[in-house]
This record gives structure tokens, C-alpha cells and sequence, in this order.
């Protein structure tokens, strides 16, 4: 998710000085901490506004007779908080166009000149905190601010200025065609003729005003795409809403971020900072929770809120997921008790006759795609301190068919026993999960992508199912899921929001939660580290399990279980058999997350994110020992027992039949309709490989063994991929399983990819591409040292030959090499 980014032009009468953060907390602590008494405020009415409303924050009138859309502007350079969404969507995962899908989240400022009213967007991101007028002049005069519309004035009077804002909102606010165009989906134009002001759902409250506009894309040659989801693809008629949404009187304190806390930075160049800083102020983004009753809370009591945070149930969702979501969204108040709050969040079914596009309410929506496609938590943030106003949870309907696919590969190996739990069960556990996580977004907590390592300590992290073999060897999935947040969950939540009563005790009170959080252990990796590449093994998706070895041993052996059993028992009666296609992918890469954690450990180092007089321990290399260990245990999924597909499963899944979508298979085949185990192999062995060979991890081996030669280095991991496929033992003729043979030549084939495109990699050091050279070299000359073999061996031999000569020629054309198609796997 993109880092907020909050600070404007406020044009604060409030005289300031340069000084950093402490003087951001100083300038908007004050309001939140003499909060407000009494009981908390009812929750907004679903009929309080109107389309001709002539009161609220910006009155609105639809006059039908002409279509068009008139504002009340009733006081100019207010600012104001702009929200544009989708209301409806174009149901392709491609597109990225959801119902509820965000857009501007701006401040905005109504200006007159002449006869005309601007919209105005404030340039948030550029301030200087400062008493010095000039100054501050100066940074509003060296960055832009936008125009979004020019309004015509109808009338003025006491109400204020009367605009025609028809043009506005019949215009592509949300740039849904350049959404299309970016995704290559065609060239889509709005037309003005087909596009309406939708009266229903425009309305006026004291708070927000709301528009909705019903807008008709047109195209003369519509994507396959997009014809696979419009009912003409030469149309599709989308609708944008719009929320004018009144601003905090009084700001939000600007919290301190820790980078290992677990949040999301909210920030703003502020050029009053002193030649000693970057210009960036960074704070924590996070709703606004103030305590009933202060005194009470300083005692140490659990204390309610002034103002609960509450979420709404979209009413579309169906049982069972909908009890699924609001149990899992409810953990958060539980955890929220950590930080001295009593039922300060709550979950609730949306008010019958409420748009959830009202700005009012947080909405946890269910949104519906042709493919399986991501769910999000975004928010809506006021810009100038990070507070977040409102939220659009987006959860996909899709997503549990792909929990579906695992929990019937798994069916097969349990037997006539069963599993411990039913799908249902399975699946509604993982929804459980997936809603805390989303809303754990909406409330700013980031990505940890190291928890599952630490006892699963955060819902913040991506699961995958743990599944283990019980003492008998049977399959165990009891515990596939972790029924509640975990201890980091409660670690960011008390960072974000405990109160304190003064700057003082604040600045006190965060760095003891961190210092805390490091005493016991807690760490915090974020998206941007825990790639395939990296370097930090445990830093890794879809892996469940403290080490990452004792992951890649324990999937291995439950993915054999799981290989050796497989049979139709993973189709329901009646579905077609093609579809073993999708769940025995599941069931053959079940260890390929946990590969990926494991081959990090090759050119390994742990690091935290340290920060100066703290005692977080920057970088750590990865004991040689490990390196070592787990480099055999990757190369190990080369061997033929590791890659093999039993002929019998292979037997068993047919082509897609007539009548059914290709979208029953995950795993292609270069054989047609025959399902082909040995390609499979070869993608799943090409996979190993290229992740080994990474140029970042290749690099790391170089910088690592030069700065202690006790460490790895790529010329001895080389030597030990080659000895392992090119150098391994022949496969004995007549053995146990003829493809043996073949998935020799398979994981050979895929070790000399991977050289070759790292030899050939610009993104590879020198030092990286020298080794590789040699290693190309050694290799060539094995080759042409070969005793006789079999044809197809034979001419294995010479075409892994031929290519190492263009290589050297300079010939060498990646695309020009045959390499298999990855097996892409939905998320789990």
C-alpha cells in the first residue's frame, strides 16, 4: 500500500517555530488533550440529507428538468476534505476498477475570480511549520497547487454562491480511462450524452455532501477483456461518487513514527527544518481516540472512548462469511484493550436505506470479479495530520474458492477419516484472518511480513495454512489458521493509540513500547524486504513456521503425503476432472513459499530497522553452517523423487471439456491435452533455480565471502548446483520410475538457464558475471567430455552445448531459449 503522504498549506493563524517533530505535537496536541465529556455521539441518521438540501456543509440541488447539479458554495477558502470513489465496477481483476475503489482523497478550497468559483487541490505534501509569513509564502510559491474545476455562478445571496457543478461531475474525475489505457485494456472515451447526475444518491448533510454520476465509456474496438465483462462492450456505464467531507476543527497530534513499530508513515517536506534534517516530517497515521474520562485513564484504567471507531457490514454480504468478518474484525477490540480502550471498536451491520458510499460510514464491502483478484484496506485520511476520517474496506468474493482448491487437494490423504474440519470451517477461518487484516490496514498498521516466524504474531502478515503430519503420518489441519491477532498486532495498536496527557509523557511512552517490543523479540519487516530476492529468510510470504528450514522439511514431507494420495477424491461428484489440474497445483507446489523463505538463507542477513542510540541490531550475516544446510536442502527439490508426478495423477486430469472456462486449470502443458508431468517438473525446477541465482543474492555471496572468506561464496554455491544436476549419478536404465531420466535432464536444463542468464544479466555485478563465466566454461568442457548416452540424452548434451557457444559468440538470446511457463498460483 502507498505510504500517506499529509501535511498542506494550512493557513493557520497559529504563530509557529522551526524546530522538527516536537513542534508539530506541540501545535495539535493541545486540542486532543482536553477531549470532550459526555456520552458518546449517536450514530449519523441514514435519512438526514437530501438531493435539495439547503443546509449541511455544501447544500445541493438536481434540477430534472435540465439534469444539471447545483452546489451552495456557502463560505469561499474554506478547506474542505475531496473523496472520489467508484460506486460500481467493471468486475475485472485486470483493471483494477472495484466497486469502492479509492481515488482523490484531497484538500480542497472553493476561490472566486470573477464569475466563476475554482475548485482548488491544496498541494499537501509541501509546508514549512514556521512563524516566519515569508518564509511560508515562499514553499506555497515554489510548488503547484491544481485547478479541478472552474464552476459558473448562477446567483449569490445570504446562502452563499450558486454554481453549476454539471461539467465537474460529469467528467472523469477518477481517470477511468486512463486506468484502462494503463492496463491495455483499449482506448475509452466518456460520453456526455449517455451520462447522467444520479438524484438518488446525491445528498446534503451538516458533515458531507454526496454526488454520484453515472458515467458511459465508450470505445470502437473494446478489449477482449472488457467484452468479457460488459453486456456491449462497446459501452460500459460506471459510476464515480463524490464526497465533500467538513475537516476536523482541530488537528490531530502528529504522532512520532518508528520505522519498527509496525505502521504506516504519513508524511511532508517541511522546509523550516534546519540544515541538519532531510526537510521530511514523518508521522503515525491512525484514527482520533480520545478517552472519556482522562483521569481515569492516566490510573490505568480501561476507559471508553469519546468516540467509538465503528465499521459497517456491507448487507450483501451472505452467511457464512458475513458472521466470518465480523468476528474476525472484532480481535481489534480486543486488542485495542492493550492501549487502555474499552469498546473502542466495534463492528456493525450497515443501517437499513444507508448508501455505504456515505463518507459517514466505514464500509467493509463485498466486491464481486470474473477472476481471483486481491482484497484491500485503504482509507481516507485527512492530509494535514494523517487522521483518518473514513475507510473502504474491499473484501473479494472470489477469494475462498481459492482456500477451497487447497482444502480439497487435501481431502485425498486424509482418507475415509476426513480432516479435522470442514471446508467451511477452513475457509471461514482464513476469512476470519483476512478481514482483521484488511481492517488492521484501515486503522494503520503496515505489512509485517515477519510475524508468521515469530508465533504468528500478527494478522498483519500473509498466511498460509499450517499444515502438519500427526505422529501416525496422517494430515493435521486443527490449527491452520491462528484464531486471533497476535502480539505485535497489540504492539502497533499501543503505539498508535495510547494517549498521553502531555508531549512529554508521550515521546516517554512510545520509546518504552519499542524498547519492549525489542526485549521480547517483536520485529517488523515491511513489503519492501520481503521479496523472493531478499536476504531475510524469515522476512517471507505465505510461510507459516518460526525457521524457515524446519518450513522447507515440514511442506516437503506434507507435499509427498499429499503427491502420493492424490486422486479424484479432490473433485466434488459431478465437477469435471479437469479441474485436479488447479488443485494439484496447490498440491505440488505446496512447499514453494517455504522454498523461497529457505533459499534466503543462501547469501543471508537478517537486519532490523535500526535507528541511532537504539539497541536494534542493525545487520547480522547468517551463520556459514546455515548457508550451507539450506543450499542442500533447496537442491534437494532438484533430485527426480522431489520433482516426480506419479503416472497415475497424471492419468487423471483430462483437458478443460466444452462449455467450462480455461480458469479450471492453473498448471499449463506444451502437450495439449494431455497433461504433461514432466514440463511441470521443468517449471517448478526452473523456479529453483532462478530464485538461487537471483543477481542480489548472487551479489551478496560475492560481497559477503570477500569481507569473510568463512562465508559462502557464489563459485562454491555454483560448484554445488552444478555437481547437483550436471554432475549428479546417471539414472540407472529400467529404474523404478522411467522419467527419472527426464527430470534429470529437467533440472540439468534449468541449472544452464540460470547461468546463462546471470552470465548474461545486466542487472549482475562484474565480479558475479566473471564466476559465471567460469562456471559456463567448466560446464562446456564437461560437455564435450561426455561418454555416449542415449539419443534423447545425446542431443541434450549438444544442445546445452550450443547454447553455451552462442553464449560465448555473443549470440545468446534469452527468448530465444525454450523455458517453461511459471504455474501461477492465486493468493491463498
Amino acid at each position: 500500500m502507498n505510504v500517506s503522504k499529509f501535511g498542506s498549506r494550512l493557513r493557520s493563524k497559529v504563530p509557529v517555530r522551526a524546530g522538527g517533530l516536537a513542534l508539530v505535537l506541540a501545535l495539535v496536541l493541545a486540542p486532543a488533550c482536553a477531549p470532550s465529556r459526555g456520552a458518546p455521539p449517536e450514530a449519523p441518521r441514514p435519512d438526514a440529507g437530501s438531493v435539495n438540501a439547503e443546509a449541511g456543509i455544501l447544500p445541493v440541488r438536481y434540477d430534472a428538468a435540465t439534469g444539471k447539479v447545483f452546489l451552495t458554495v456557502p463560505r469561499l477558502d474554506e478547506e474542505l476534505l475531496y473523496l472520489n470513489t467508484l460506486a460500481t465496477g467493471l468486475g475485472s481483476a485486470a483493471a483494477g476498477l472495484d466497486r469502492g475503489q479509492v481515488g482523490i482523497n484531497a484538500v480542497v478550497r472553493f476561490e472566486r475570480h470573477g464569475s466563476r468559483v475554482f475548485l482548488i487541490r491544496e498541494n499537501t505534501e509541501h509546508r514549512a511549520l514556521t512563524d516566519n509569513l515569508a518564509l511560508r509564502r515562499s514553499v506555497e510559491e515554489s510548488f503547484p497547487r491544481s485547478v479541478l474545476a472552474a464552476f459558473p455562478v448562477q446567483s449569490e445571496g445570504p446562502a452563499g454562491l450558486v454554481v453549476d457543478a454539471t461539467d465537474f461531475f460529469l467528467s472523469d474525475i477518477y481517470d477511468v480511462a486512463g486506468r484502462i489505457r494503463g492496463a491495455r485494456l483499449g482506448t475509452v472515451r466518456v460520453d456526455r450524452d449517455r451520462s447522467f447526475i444520479d438524484a438518488q444518491s446525491t445528498k446534503a448533510f451538516p458533515m458531507n455532501t454526496e454526488i454520484r454520476s453515472v458515467l458511459s465509456y465508450v470505445t470502437d474496438d473494446p478489449s477482449p477483456e472488457i467484452r468479457r465483462h460488459a453486456p456491449d462492450g462497446r459501452t460500459i456505464s460506471l459510476q464515480q461518487h463524490h464526497s465533500f467531507v467538513r475537516l476536523p476543527d482541530s488537528g490531530l497530534a502528529i504522532r512520532e513514527f518508528d520505522p519498527r513499530a509496525g505502521l504506516f508513515a504519513g508524511s511532508f517536506f517541511d522546509f523550516a527544518q534546519g540544515f541538519d534534517s532531510d526537510y521530511r516530517q514523518r508521522g503515525v497515521v491512525r484514527w482520533r481516540l480520545e478517552p472519556s474520562d482522562p483521569t481515569a485513564y492516566a490510573r490505568g484504567e480501561k476507559v471508553e472512548p469519546v468516540k467509538p471507531i465503528v465499521y459497517y457490514l456491507d448487507p450483501a454480504i451472505p452467511e457464512p462469511y458475513r458472521s466470518a468478518f465480523l468476528e474476525g474484525g472484532m480481535w481489534w477490540n480486543e486488542i485495542f484493550e492493550s492501549a487502555g480502550w474499552r469498546n473502542a471498536f466495534r463492528v456493525e451491520m450497515l443501517p437499513e436505506g444507508v448508501d455505504p458510499m456515505d463518507a459517514r460510514y466505514p464500509v467493509i464491502y463485498w466486491v464481486h470479479r470474473q477472476q481471483r483478484g486481491p482484497s484491500v484496506g485503504p482509507s481516507f485520511r485527512d492530509p494535514r495530520t494523517g487522521e483518518i476520517i473514513s475507510t473502504v474496506v474491499r473484501m473479494d468474493s472470489y477469494r475462498s474458492l481459492v482456500d477451497h482448491d487447497i482444502y480439497m487437494g487435501l481431502l485425498p490423504a486424509a482418507g475415509g477419516a476426513g480432516l479435522q474440519i470442514t471446508a467451511e470451517e477452513f475457509s471461514m477461518a482464513r476469512r476470519r484472518q483476512h478481514t482483521a487484516h484488511e481492517i488492521g490496514h484501515t486503522l494503520g498498521l503496515a505489512h509485517n511480513f515477519v510475524a508468521a516466524a515469530q508465533n504468528r504474531a500478527s494478522v498483519m502478515d500473509y498466511p498460509y495454512p499450517l499444515i502438519r503430519l500427526d505422529a501416525q503420518g496422517r494430515i493435521d489441519v486443527a490449527d491452520a489458521y491462528r484464531p486471533s491477532g497476535g502480539a505485535h498486532d497489540t504492539l502497533a495498536i499501543r503505539y498508535a493509540y495510547t494517549w498521553y496527557p502531555t508531549p512529554e509523557a508521550e515521546a516517554a511512552g512510545l520509546k518504552q513500547i519499542v524498547r519492549e517490543a525489542e526485549a521480547r523479540g517483536l520485529r517488523f519487516i515491511g513489503d519492501a524486504h520481503a521479496a523472493a530476492a531478499g536476504s531475510y529468510p524469515a522476512a517471507s510470504q505465505w510461510v507459516e513456521g518460526n525457521d524457515m528450514l524446519e518450513a522447507l522439511q515440514r511442506t516437503m514431507a506434507v507435499r509427498r503425503v499429499l503427491i502420493d494420495r492424490f486422486d479424484a477424491r479432490a473433485a466434488q461428484q459431478g465437477e469435471p476432472l479437469a479441474v485436479l489440474n488447479r488443485r494439484f497445483a496447490h498440491v505440488y507446489l505446496h512447499h514453494r513459499y517455504a522454498l523461497q523463505g529457505a533459499t534466503k538463507y543462501v547469501g543471508g542477513m537478517e537486519f532490523g530497522y535500526a535507528l541511532r542510540g537504539e539497541e536494534t541490531e542493525p545487520t547480522r550475516i547468517l551463520p556459514p553452517e546455515e548457508q550451507r544446510r539450506a543450499l542442500r536442502l533447496v537442491l534437494a527439490g532438484l533430485e527426480p523423487t522431489a520433482l516426480r508426478i506419479p503416472d497415475r495423477v497424471a492419468s487423471l486430469i483430462p483437458p478443460v471439456p466444452s462449455g467450462y472456462d480455461t480458469d479450471l486449470t492453473l498448471i499449463p502443458t506444451p502437450a495439449g491435452t494431455a497433461f504433461d508431468p514432466v514440463a511441470t517438473a521443468h517449471s517448478l525446477a526452473q523456479e529453483i533455480v532462478d530464485g538461487l541465482l537471483h543477481p542480489e543474492r548472487s551479489a551478496r555471496l560475492v560481497s559477503f565471502h570477500a569481507r569473510n572468506p568463512v562465508n559462502p561464496s557464489l563459485d562454491e554455491v555454483l560448484t554445488v548446483l552444478v555437481g547437483a544436476t550436471w554432475g549428479a549419478p546417471p539414472v540407472p536404465r529400467g529404474g523404478a520410475d522411467a522419467q527419472d531420466a527426464s527430470l534429470r535432464r529437467v533440472a540439468q536444463r534449468a541449472a544452464l538457464d540460470g547461468l546463462l542468464d546471470l552470465a548474461g544479466s545486466p542487472a549482475a555485478t562484474p565480479e558475479v558475471r566473471a564466476v559465471t563465466v567460469h562456471h559456463l566454461q567448466r560446464l562446456h568442457d564437461r560437455l564435450t567430455r561426455s561418454a555416449a548416452a542415449p539419443a534423447a540424452e545425446q542431443g541434450h548434451r549438444a544442445a546445452a552445448g550450443r547454447d553455451i557457444e552462442r553464449f560465448f559468440e555473443g549470440r545468446d538470446d534469452r527468448t530465444g531459449r525454450t523455458r517453461p511457463e511459471p504455474i501461477r498460483l492465486p493468493w491463498p
